[in-house]
């Protein structure tokens, strides 16, 4: 069992790391909203508390993000104050009336509940004085066309001849636009899929960024591409790529269905959607996510463009709207500030 470890310097709001970059940077981006410092709690290997955690006095909010849900639950029975519990993403298998709040992010298939906030966008790159994104002018941008390139997933396949489609438009969209072509990797690219680009490299004509810690040019194309195609299977570099400002093309990938998936298709097709939400509430059931819808909408309201099979000279010239609304980091502070036990001060 985790022992209390007295400090001198306790804060009132609390991360649980759960070592994952993506997740903290999100939980973090909420605490610098909050304004008051945090504290970092390593969590270990299986997602469970410490063995000594800080003195629980001052603290009034925990910041969990999915797998560290069991963990904020046990590290509130320790705390005399019981301090607001904030989680993002699905909390799997825990009754969603047990936490104070739970942030849903977009890509989430997750039922709506009182204390549900669902996010159009990731927090990652989020700015709390902005309500809308950026309005950009073209002259200022000429960083071409750039391609976000991810990897294969559980939810996605990702191939060579996937690899060639998207190149493949993406160099018809540059050209399009007398821009030059750039193709960034991310982290998750296998090397497998670095060979398939420079293969393709041979025919279509392209610089490529091969992801490297330290090298990667990532920031450096936000503040200046012209425009994006982004693949399917990261919610994260598709948020950071709107909030340019910028056009931005959805290449859709080719979806997995796990047979818990499929088994949820089913149920909400026979019309049975309303148990499922009541069992996932309640959790006796998890969720999973739910990728094409989210981009759906995301195309609906004019915030994408979706890369499809065949694309008119004219829709390769398509521009966002002017007005778009980034406001979920606002939404996430009011939320926050309405919770009993967490008064702004």
């Amino acid at each position: 069992m985790a022992k209390a470890a007295p400090v001198s310097d306790t804060r009132e709001v609390w991360i649980l790391d759960t070592h994952r970059a993506g997740e903290m940077a999100q939980c973090r981006a909420l605490a610098d909203m909050l304004g008051l410092p945090c504290q970092i709690i390593p969590l270990q290997a299986d997602f469970s508390l410490p063995e000594q955690i800080p003195d629980t006095r001052n603290l009034r909010l925990i910041l969990s993000f999915g797998n560290a849900v069991q963990a904020v639950l046990a590290l509130r029975t320790r705390c005399k104050n019981m301090p607001a519990i904030v989680q993002l993403g699905r909390p799997s298998h825990v009754p969603a009336a047990d936490l104070d709040l739970i942030i849903i992010l977009p890509q989430d298939d997750y039922p709506a509940a009182s204390n549900v906030l669902r996010l159009r966008f990731p927090l990652n790159g989020a700015d709390k004085d902005q309500r809308f994104i950026p309005q950009v002018n073209p002259v200022t941008r000429h960083g071409g066309t750039v391609v976000l390139y991810g990897a294969p997933s559980k939810q996605f396949f990702l191939d060579k001849q996937d690899t060639y489609k998207l190149l493949s438009f993406s160099h018809k969209l540059a050209q399009a636009h007398h821009e030059p072509l750039h193709v960034l990797t991310s982290p998750r690219t296998p090397v497998e899929a670095e060979g398939w680009l420079e293969d393709i490299s041979k025919t279509i004509p392209m610089q490529i960024y091969t992801f490297r810690k330290g090298v990667n040019p990532f920031q450096r194309f936000l503040r200046e591409a012209s425009r994006f195609v982004v693949t399917g299977d990261s919610a994260s570099m598709l948020a950071d790529a709107c909030r340019t400002g910028v056009p931005v093309w959805l290449f859709p990938l080719r979806t997995k269905q796990s047979f818990m998936e499929r088994l949820q298709a089913s149920v909400d097709w026979l019309g049975l959607h309303t148990i499922r939400n009541r069992l996932v509430r309640s959790g006796w059931l998890g969720s999973g996510t739910c990728f094409e819808k989210w981009h759906t909408t995301l195309a609906e309201q004019n915030y994408i463009h979706l890369v499809l099979p065949q694309v008119s000279s004219q829709a390769l010239m398509w521009q966002p709207d002017a007005l778009r609304r980034d406001d979920d980091m606002q939404k996430c502070y009011e939320s926050i500030m309405k919770l009993p036990l967490f008064i702004a001060r």
